[in-house]
């Protein structure tokens, strides 16, 4: 509950005033039905209009004041709801941006997305009927057994009677269906990561014809889910008709009672219809604290959901220390191994590189072999295992997040572009770019011609994922995003596998010419974008095989000089 004690803060006096009016509005409920029986007692009864005439604007003025008093409490607890939920989204997200991307992984993007969206909504709500609810629906149940008392107090114990053994379902119901809840939003997020991967493997499940396969595997998902929902949902269903059916038995053995007092001229017609009348309103609060406790009972399994991520302690660096971005930065790895999350295999296996500033380095391998994981440690993404990263001398775990991300470039393989401007994608919100920076970034990447192609130029929007732009263009796109911010070290990771022979060795060409001469590492399959590098680190198995220039490598590498005759004989053909 830390979570949300934490957010009340700005909200408290609104979460009090709600429950204040709530209560304000029950006691003119709790007194109509005594005006009402000294009505039907003293005016119908006996004749005496005059007295039922006195009384009528009372009632009025208690419904007038009753109805003010609900719509008070409804807009406060509106309010606080809608900004305590508020509060703690902001908190979530604000925590998501400070995790690693280790932590990324671990929690899963479904979870996240289901904590932003449908889990604080599930809070919101809760709150909102919490403060309507929670203090009215009681005060009324117990104040209508206490009026029961004062009209006649040995009618009483059959409302005190009905009252606990609600009480009783009730703590049973929260009990049992929490745990439930938790369980069904689990669900939900499992179907919410499947609905994901489906939609981002459109192309490639309708290219296999694995539509019907995909279905099969929602479907088996969806019907999960429901089985989760309906547990959930147990005994929330049984709980209205339990409600109903103590209460309305109870309703029954009151008449039963009144007409045998009745008779005996102990109760009156007023007193008859004023206990009755406090029976049916409890009847209508222990409904409406049924249907509470079951929100509540959610509410509660996505509150401790979202503080199960806030307790979550992030692996992120928290360094301090700013790199020097007006200058080549050197990188140094000493006996580096990283295991990814999950995996029993080393990715990287004691891997030791010394790269000099301003060095131009290839990272070359097969598939798998651990050179995107030793890129990522060397950008700082992710932290080593074992052994220590340097960048210019420091830490990478003692360098500040802001000055990571100012001093290293790097694009991927796979771009990721956003809904917005070509600008907007390109300068990621570093509102410190200026427009000649912008420009020289496109035309060292060679996706000037890109700009060019549009007639809106750098304000041309792109729809969400970069549709409409070939993989070539999207990279180009992304290996300007990577230079703009003129970094001291630059990291293609296979950024260039989309390009064509002819706009790849320009772009290499282009990034020797840099004016800031960064060190750059390059990263690839291909032995061509490599082969005029500094130097050469051939990897197998997450290990470095060899150091050396291309010719070199040739010569003392038998793994090399077949990667390069077999691509020769492929680019022959």
């Amino acid at each position: 509950m830390k979570l949300l004690f934490d957010h009340i803060g700005k909200y408290k006096t609104a979460s009090i005033l709600s429950p204040v009016f709530k209560l304000l509005e029950a006691c003119f409920e709790l007194t109509v039905p005594l005006i009402v029986a000294g009505v039907i007692d003293n005016g119908i009864k006996k004749g005496d209009m005059d007295y039922v005439w006195a009384n009528v604007p009372i009632l009025v003025l208690f419904a007038v004041v009753g109805f003010a008093s609900a719509i008070t409490a409804q807009y406060f607890a509106a309010y606080s709801a809608c900004g305590i939920s508020s509060g703690i989204r902001k908190s979530l997200h604000d925590k998501l941006l400070t995790l690693s991307v280790s932590d990324y992984e671990k929690i899963g993007s479904s979870s996240m997305v289901t904590l932003l969206t449908s889990d604080v909504n599930q809070i919101q709500t809760g709150i909102n009927l919490f403060l309507r609810l929670l203090l009215r629906s009681p005060f009324i149940v117990i104040g209508a057994c206490i009026m029961a008392a004062v009209v006649k107090p040995s009618m009483s114990l059959i409302f005190v009677v009905c009252t606990a053994l609600m009480a009783v379902v009730i703590a049973l119901n929260m009990k049992l269906s929490i745990l439930r809840h938790k369980q069904a939003r689990e669900g939900l997020d499992t179907i919410v990561k499947k609905t994901s991967n489906g939609i981002a493997g459109e192309r490639v499940i309708r290219g296999f014809n694995k539509t019907a396969d995909d279905y099969e595997r929602f479907e088996e998902k969806s019907r999960n889910l429901k089985q989760a929902q309906i547990k959930a949902s147990d005994f929330a269903s049984w709980l209205n008709p339990l409600t109903y059916a103590v209460v309305n038995l109870g309703i029954c053995f009151l008449i039963y009672r009144g007409a045998i007092h009745f008779n005996a001229g102990d109760l009156t017609d007023g007193q008859v219809i004023a206990l009755y009348n406090y029976m049916s309103q409890i009847l209508i609060e222990l409904v409406k604290l049924a249907n509470l406790i079951v929100s509540v009972s959610r509410a509660y399994a996505c509150l401790n959901r979202a503080e199960g991520l806030m307790d979550v302690v992030s692996t992120a660096g928290n360094g301090t220390k700013v790199l020097d971005n007006s200058k080549p930065l050197s990188v140094t790895m000493k006996n580096v191994s990283f295991t990814y999350q999950g995996n029993n295999e080393e990715s990287v296996k004691d891997f030791t590189i010394d790269i000099r500033p301003g060095e131009n380095i290839g990272i070359l391998g097969s598939t798998g072999c651990g050179k995107s994981t030793a890129a990522s440690l060397m950008a700082g993404i992710y932290y080593p295992d074992e052994g220590e990263v340097l960048i210019d001398g420091i830490n990478v775990r003692d360098i500040s997040l802001a000055s990571l991300a100012s001093s290293v470039g790097m694009s991927l393989q796979k771009t990721r572009l956003f809904k917005g401007s070509l600008k907007d994608n390109i300068t990621v919100g570093r509102d410190e770019l200026s427009g000649p920076d912008i420009d020289e970034a496109c035309r060292l990447s060679c996706s000037d011609d890109v700009v060019a192609s549009k007639k809106e130029g750098l304000a041309y929007e792109i729809s969400d994922a970069g549709a409409g732009l070939s993989g070539g263009q999207r990279q180009r796109i992304g290996i300007a995003r990577a230079l703009a911010g003129k970094p001291g070290l630059l990291i293609l990771d296979d950024s260039t596998s989309a390009l064509d022979w002819g706009t790849e060795k320009r772009l290499l060409g282009n990034l020797r010419d840099l004016s800031t001469k960064p060190t750059v590492i390059l990263i690839s399959q291909k032995v061509r974008t490599c082969m005029n590098c500094d130097r050469i680190i051939l990897m197998d198995d997450g290990k470095i095989e060899a150091i050396a220039p291309h010719e070199e490598l040739l010569k003392i590498s038998e793994n090399y000089r077949y990667m390069n005759s077999l691509q020769i004989k492929e680019g022959a053909k």
